[in-house]
């Protein structure tokens, strides 16, 4: 039976589910965290030498993750424009956020060809990439943004969408925001 923490101390409060061949060291590794400071924070388990796939451990993280943040309407946007972002671990270690948004396109905004996708971390600042699109119509745009291990995701995060002029560099106007709340993700 997987051993799951009741909760995380408050400067973990990250989750990881073990996989098979994983080891406190490979995961200390990933997560750039000393070895006893993740064996500190899963009292959970008894034994740092002896874990299991399917086993969740509490990893650095000032709020809960995953999570999943619901990006809104900012201003007057066209019928069925939405989105969310996912937070979660990084394929490389650190933290990364998934955008995955209906927008109609962006010359519905203005002169823009392109969307960006944006997390703005209080103290840190912004990292931000490109948006591309499905072929259905309204189309479905997405990206992901993998952040340096030095950046950790903190409540009052904003996650915003605008449109872009990849020929100008000009942005527009938020078209959709979300934000990261006391610790856990919220629209």
């Amino acid at each position: 039976m997987p051993r799951v923490p009741q909760n995380c101390p408050p400067s973990f409060l990250g989750r990881y589910t073990v996989l098979p061949g994983d080891t406190f060291y490979k995961i200390s590794l990933m997560f750039r965290v000393r070895l006893e400071a993740l064996a500190a924070n899963n009292p959970h388990i008894p034994n740092p030498n002896v874990i299991f796939p399917g086993d969740v451990l509490c990893v650095p993280g000032l709020i809960h993750y995953p999570c999943c943040v619901t990006l809104l309407p900012r201003g007057r946007v066209p019928f069925g424009t939405g989105g969310v972002a996912y937070v979660n671990f990084g394929p490389r270690g650190g933290q990364a956020v998934s955008f995955m948004a209906t927008l109609p396109q962006p010359t519905v905004f203005g002169n823009f060809n392109a969307y960006t996708a944006e997390i703005l971390i209080p103290n840190i600042g912004g990292f931000g990439n490109q948006l591309f699109q499905t072929p259905e119509d309204p189309p479905t745009w997405s990206t992901r943004i993998e952040l340096p291990t030095a950046a950790t995701i903190v409540p009052n995060s904003i996650i915003v969408i605008r449109p872009y002029n990849s020929l100008t560099a000009v942005s527009g106007t938020t078209v959709l925001e979300g934000r990261i709340l006391g610790g856990s993700c919220k629209p």
